[in-house]
């Protein structure tokens, strides 16, 4: 099984907020052996794939009034392909997890307490778990997904070019 991240930058990529700074492959790899250890039967697919985007704050914001009915921006967003653990996954040689929306604007406005790689890290690792099917919804679901995402942004933190 490989996973392959699509990954979509903004066009204006600068500065603090750049994401090119990120090793995709990097976190690609990181990710493939959680989805491995969270999802064992994933090593039944070809590929797996994940799409990554990263968008301005009005589309995010469109995406949030659409899909939640919140008419606001927000960091991000988690699309998962497959919601209900009682659906069937067709036997197909790839498997698409789902799409993670992240707008680098609100990641830096609603996470000034930690800095951007950092941050960013932690939206990857969080919507990455909501695509598996982690939910937050209870306090017992919240600290399992709080404990494994906490894992997963700092294995993701060693992909970030400025840290090195």
């Amino acid at each position: 099984m490989k996973l392959s991240l699509c990954v979509d930058s903004p066009e204006d990529s600068s500065g603090e907020g750049d994401c090119t700074i990120f090793d995709f492959s990097g976190i690609e790899k990181i990710l493939e052996g959680e989805l491995e250890k969270f999802y064992p039967d994933s090593t039944k697919f070809e590929n797996v794939e994940i799409s990554i985007s990263f968008v301005k704050p009005d589309y995010i914001r469109e995406l949030n009034r659409n899909y939640r009915n919140v008419d606001e921006a927000t960091d991000v967003l988690s699309f998962p392909m497959i919601e209900d653990e009682a659906v069937e996954i067709p036997e197909l040689p790839v498997l698409s997890l789902g799409d993670i929306i992240i707008c680098p604007e609100e990641v830096k406005r609603l996470h000034s307490e930690m800095n951007f790689d950092e941050a960013i890290c932690l939206m990857i690792a969080h919507s990455f778990l909501h695509l598996l099917g982690f939910d937050h919804d209870t306090e017992e679901k919240q600290i399992a997904m709080w404990k494994s995402q906490d894992e997963i942004k700092e294995k993701l933190m060693t992909c970030c070019r400025r840290n090195k």
